[in-house]
């Protein structure tokens, strides 16, 4: 689809600007950059009309993701996570929008993937229901070189839908490590129940953690639980004890440290906040949810390094 006031180069520059900030803000940076203006609308609708169109694309690459080769990536590192997003919905469609408008906050779950020692990471994104994401997960690491023979290092905050959904997308080639970080600050909140010296408990803990003595760990939480009356609230031992009994199998830290493997999940953190965050989530944004779903979609594939490809095509079709 062809803009009237847009030139294809225009609308690669309208939409460059479109998904990196607001409408409003790329108005003002295509007049500061090209000298002349464009109406709000046009912007709008140009980007949107991409992102829609990489979306569908992006939809239809994930379809064959359990397709693997022989041979590829020894080790791939992958990691998911989900944040929250205003999505806004109306409900009457033939009066005042305004009336019938609703604000909620809706998950956006993102995936990264990488192969050990690239300096390259794939991401996907959606907003679709959880029990549908693995194929597009699955599709991350496929890009990042995963084969049939690919061991795949998955570092979660122990949500359960991580869990689940990595065991669909990687079966047995994967192994679940929980986000160190994330368990110590569950450590944390247990040592000033466990010890007169909270920070030297903890530093204990860690260490025991990353030599592989889990059950060491989760032994002394075991002698300082609260009384079955205390609530979670006012048990952070027991809170500890349970995440940690819980996970057990998800506690290899020396086998990780061992491989040079990661043991938090500081990618995908990172990820959240340069392809969710510093666009869908810019002061007074709300998105519709098929608009968001089309965005997310298409920061994800400009942070794969796919932007140009994409184009290119969009030149030969024209």
């Amino acid at each position: 689809m062809k803009f009237k006031q847009c030139s294809l180069p225009l609308e690669r520059a309208v939409s460059d600007f479109g998904f990196e900030d607001s409408f409003v803000k790329s108005v003002d940076r295509i007049s500061e950059h090209y000298g002349f203006a464009l109406p709000l609308s046009t912007v709008a609708s140009v980007t949107r009309k991409h992102a829609e169109i990489i979306a569908q694309r992006q939809t239809l690459s994930a379809e064959d993701a359990n397709a693997l080769p022989a041979k590829g990536a020894g080790e791939i590192i992958s990691q998911a996570d989900g944040s929250f997003v205003r999505i806004v919905t109306t409900t009457d469609t033939e009066g005042d929008a305004r009336k019938s408008r609703e604000v909620n906050y809706k998950e956006v779950r993102l995936f990264a993937s990488t192969a050990k020692g690239s300096a390259q990471t794939f991401y996907a994104a959606t907003f679709n229901p959880v029990d549908t994401v693995a194929k597009l997960w699955a599709y991350t690491a496929k890009l990042a070189g995963m084969s049939l023979e690919s061991f795949i290092h998955v570092v979660g905050d122990g949500a359960t839908w991580i869990d689940r959904q990595s065991h669909i997308a990687f079966g047995e080639q994967r192994q679940l490590l929980i986000d160190l970080y994330h368990v110590l600050e569950y450590l944390a909140a247990a040592g000033l129940v466990c010890s007169d010296n909270p920070k030297r408990w903890l530093k204990k803990q860690k260490k025991r953690l990353k030599q592989g003595r889990a059950d060491r760990v989760i032994h002394e939480l075991k002698i300082h639980l609260e009384p079955l009356g205390f609530p979670d609230s006012e048990a952070p031992v027991r809170c500890a004890w349970r995440y940690l009994e819980n996970r057990r199998e998800n506690l290899a830290y020396d086998q990780a440290i061992a491989n040079d493997l990661p043991l938090g999940s500081g990618m995908i953190e990172s990820a959240n906040k340069h392809i969710i965050q510093d666009r869908m989530k810019i002061p007074g944004a709300s998105w519709r949810q098929e608009t968001a779903e089309n965005f997310v979609n298409t920061r994800a594939m400009r942070a794969n390094r796919q932007w140009n490809l994409y184009w290119q095509a969009q030149d030969i079709a024209a």
